[in-house]
């Protein structure tokens, strides 16, 4: 079965496989964690947690999208708890990427779908997302998702220029008081 899960050591290999993957085909748009540089689930719940972080990052919550029958990862979401300004204008709430391999079949949209449930948990909203201007398989994902583009916005990284889609969605709370704990 398809289902989002905590990352956890059983897919460590599969990860692992889709990290190389980004790195052969040369995928820029969303980075996976190089698992032999760190203890990646030590990091992921070091940021859950909002503890020890790099200056100017965010705590976040981070899913991946599995096939639990072959112990197969897919793909992996971070749901990030608040924007800071550098947010605000390139990487919003939500941040995802699909293996290479398995680009094309839907996945992103899954996932995303699936996250959404969670940022609602989470009582995010509205949720902003985005993507580079020529990402179109990005923007699609996100307007399966009912994501609205809100601008576009000229962003500079590293030296480069870069055009940014900023979408946006109000997800609708229930009148009762979520855990917030349960992510």
């Amino acid at each position: 079965m398809i289902k989002l899960i905590v990352p956890n050591e059983a897919y460590l290999q599969s990860y692992q496989e889709a990290y190389d993957e980004y790195l052969a085909h040369k995928v820029s748009t969303y980075s996976f964690t190089d698992p032999s540089s760190c203890d990646i689930f030590a990091k992921f719940q070091r940021y859950r947690e909002e503890r020890d972080l790099p200056p100017n990052r965010v705590g976040e919550d981070k899913y991946w999208l599995v096939d639990d029958e072959k112990q197969y990862f897919i793909g992996e979401i971070a749901i990030r708890h608040r924007l800071n300004d550098a947010l605000a204008q390139r990487g919003g709430h939500i941040g995802y990427g699909v293996r290479y391999s398995e680009w094309n079949r839907g996945y992103g949209t899954k996932m995303l779908a699936l996250a959404l449930e969670k940022a609602k948990g989470m009582r995010i909203s509205p949720v902003l997302i985005t993507c580079n201007d020529d990402n179109l398989a990005s923007a699609r994902v996100m307007e399966k998702n009912g994501f609205v583009l809100g601008d576009t916005i000229p962003v500079s990284i590293d030296g480069t220029d870069y055009l940014t889609r900023r979408y946006w969605k109000t997800i609708p709370q229930s009148g009762k008081q979520e855990d917030s704990m349960e992510r």
